[in-house]
């Protein structure tokens, strides 16, 4: 079995549990939970089918994103991974407990909705800076690749 196979069913059995979970535990606004699911499933798939178009894809983008600089990118790596986790948790909090993120925000104390932001900044950060390290070493071994391939 390849790996897009392995994944694939990989796919498969994370869909199968999360449709599953409101059967064990309590979901609020089930009917949207179903929706994202059923949206997540064939974008999952479809990334692993063509994983080659994608990875050529970020292979001619991180060569022109490398020439703007070590800062540019960390920033944007940085946002990124701040977006998704706020994406995350906020999905989370909808489903498990039925909090909204306005919600959320607007119970905090003003201070601790200060340190939690210095705190996510400065955590995406750090991640910027991974994700700037593991976009180089991607962008090696497809360009290894390439160059054994053309030989």
């Amino acid at each position: 079995m390849n790996n897009k196979s392995n994944q694939i069913i990989a796919i498969t059995m994370l869909s199968v549990l999360l449709f599953a979970l409101p059967f064990f535990e309590e979901i609020h606004y089930t009917v949207l939970y179903y929706v994202v699911i059923i949206l997540f499933i064939p974008i999952a798939i479809y990334r692993i089918i063509l994983a080659e178009k994608f990875e050529a894809r970020f292979y001619k983008r991180w060569q022109k994103a490398k020439e703007q600089g070590f800062w540019v990118n960390v920033v944007r790596e940085g946002t990124r991974s701040l977006v998704s986790m706020i994406v995350l948790i906020s999905t989370s909090q909808l489903f498990g407990n039925g909090r909204t993120p306005l919600e959320i925000v607007s119970k905090l104390p003003g201070s601790t909705l200060v340190w939690i932001s210095l705190f996510l900044l400065a955590f995406n950060l750090v991640v910027g800076i991974v994700a700037w390290h593991e976009n180089n070493k991607k962008y090696n071994r497809i360009h290894g690749a390439l160059q054994n391939n053309n030989k």
